[in-house]
């Protein structure tokens, strides 16, 4: 906007006169009411407006905050930022080029759009299988990544709160419209957990350095565990640089159980046979992925 006192034209020759004094701030602000005043942002608002509509999302975004940059009392750009952020279209999260970890080759995080489609449908499977354990219940999807999982329980559970080490940028933070929190920076081998019904476990015990005490946290917290576990000859830490713990089925097993003391566990077996993501109903020590729905009887 134009300011009654001061046209454009000055306000830009403070603005070079304050960078020679190197009054920053005050240059700044010149140099911003200069803008504004030479530009309708108007413009700008409907170019973005525009933008978004052809699927040019990181366009609009940046052009609305240019507009909220130059004039952050603007309702119509921050209106129009809002919905670029939190609409289908504008999951600009996605798109970052980090979202699946530091290694491009080797995915810390399954992601949506990750370029490994084999990937993405065995943890989904995954989930979806436990759509129907958790249907009603309030959960607990501890290490839940980028989130893609806890929505998919969303779908059937009572609630889903997510949790993770991973600490996203502002960026990167992922938006989902039914998972009611998703908590980053919480490391599951030290920090309490809420109390829930069930927890959800998906291919996040093989990444923890304390992970027996990281099932007792979770049993502390719940008394019903849907989780997986990779076959170490199949996805080991000798091929995968993100895996710290190898254990054989057995050994699962046994941890398990041993968290969970001094109450009983009993294990329903599940498994995904190699390049397969269907889930089978049995104990397979050779399959590719076992799956477990454990369940811990007693008192605490």
């Amino acid at each position: 906007m134009s300011t009654d006192t001061q046209p454009a034209a000055e306000l830009r020759e403070r603005a070079l006169a304050s960078i020679e004094a190197g009054r920053t701030d005050e240059a700044y602000e010149a140099q911003r009411l200069a803008v504004a005043g030479a530009l309708d942002l108007e413009w700008l608002n409907d170019l973005a407006v525009m933008a978004h509509r052809r699927g040019r999302v990181d366009e609009a975004e940046i052009l609305l905050r240019a507009a909220l940059a130059i004039d952050p009392e603007r309702a119509d750009a921050a209106e129009n930022l809002a919905a670029v952020a939190a609409g289908p279209a504008g999951a600009a999260w996605r798109r970052s080029p980090t979202l699946g970890g530091p290694d491009p080759l080797m995915f810390e995080r399954a992601f949506p759009g990750m370029p490994r489609p084999d990937v993405m449908s065995e943890h989904c499977s995954r989930y979806a299988f436990a759509q129907g354990v958790v249907g009603g219940l309030h959960v607990l999807d501890l290490g839940c990544g980028t989130g893609y999982g806890s929505e998919m329980l969303s779908w059937s559970a009572a609630s889903v709160r997510g949790f993770d080490i991973w600490q996203p940028s502002e960026q990167e933070r992922p938006r989902w419209p039914g998972v009611s929190e998703l908590t980053y920076g919480h490391d599951l081998c030290a920090d309490p957990l809420p109390r829930a019904d069930a927890a959800v476990m998906f291919e996040v015990i093989e990444h923890l350095p304390d992970a027996p005490n990281a099932l007792r946290i979770a049993w502390s917290a719940v008394d019903l565990i849907v989780g997986s576990f990779p076959n170490p000859v199949h996805h080991g830490s000798w091929m995968n640089q993100f895996h710290v713990t190898d254990w054989t089925l057995d050994e699962f097993e046994c941890e398990l159980a041993a968290a969970a003391a001094p109450r009983r566990v009993t294990i329903d077996h599940y498994h995904q046979p190699l390049h397969s993501p269907l889930l089978v109903r049995g104990r397979d020590p050779e399959a590719s992925f076992w799956v477990v729905v454990a369940t811990a009887e007693g008192a605490r």
